[in-house]
């Protein structure tokens, strides 16, 4: 162990050595005595605390001490997967989603449910189709015998669709709306008992319309199940060959 006048120099010159504006790279001497002082005073504290481990640049210091259990790993990340239908669960779905679709496309052939063009809130309420079964009266038709349609019956309603005699075959269509129960034939021809024997043709793009208001005194009220104050229109639908009622 150095003396403690020793230790007094010794701090004297680290602090010439070490110490911002330090002189003793200019003096040799103790510069020399500097080194000796430090060599003496590594080796008695190398002798006061045993042989210690040189000390290596870089090297990690490690404390057997502190040390814990090796830490365990992470387990592996697993992929997620569909679940495998079976065949027959396949076969199921699929089949379900054509029924779906199928029902979806039907409804929208059968019933082609037609916008209100005017929005005053009419319904539609039915279409009628061809009834080749029916023959309605030739007068009904302007005299026009070839190329007449009549349609189903809607609520004791006939309607006869015929080509125009002003237009011809390939001319706008004409239509009359009846009933055929308030009809009477007369040795001298034929009777309406009604109130609504309407024929109409239609115009360009528009086509032929018969509208009406049954109301407590109409004739035509009592062959169908209709309230009174029910307001009807039927609309021919040439694209599709059926005449449109609605009803508001």
């Amino acid at each position: 162990m150095p003396r403690i006048d020793d230790d007094d120099e010794l701090s004297a010159l680290r602090r010439r050595a070490y110490a911002p504006g330090g002189d003793i790279a200019d003096d040799p001497e103790a510069l020399g005595r500097l080194i000796e002082l430090e060599s003496r005073d590594g080796s008695s504290s190398t002798s006061a605390s045993g042989s210690a481990p040189p000390d290596v640049e870089g090297a990690p210091i490690e404390d057997s001490a502190d040390e814990g259990p090796d830490p365990v790993p992470d387990p592996p990340r697993r992929r997620f997967r569909m679940p495998r239908l079976r065949r027959s669960t396949t076969i199921l779905l699929t089949a379900a989603a054509l029924v779906v679709v199928c029902a979806g496309t039907a409804l929208v052939l059968v019933q082609r449910v037609q916008t209100d063009p005017l929005q005053v809130g009419a319904t539609q309420v039915a279409r009628l189709a061809p009834d080749p079964g029916f023959r309605p009266p030739s007068s009904f038709t302007r005299g026009v015998s070839s190329g007449v349609t009549s349609y189903a019956e809607f609520e004791g309603f006939r309607v006869a669709v015929y080509a125009s005699f002003d237009a011809g075959e390939g001319g706008s269509k004409c239509m009359t709306v009846w009933q055929p129960a308030l009809l009477q034939e007369l040795g001298d021809g034929t009777s309406y008992d009604g109130q609504y024997l309407m024929p109409s043709c239609g115009a360009g793009l528009f086509p032929p319309t018969a509208t009406m208001l049954l109301s407590d005194g109409t004739p035509e009220l009592r062959n169908g199940d209709l309230p009174a104050g029910t307001a009807l229109q039927f609309v021919y639908d040439a694209a599709n060959d059926e005449v449109v009622v609605f009803e508001g």
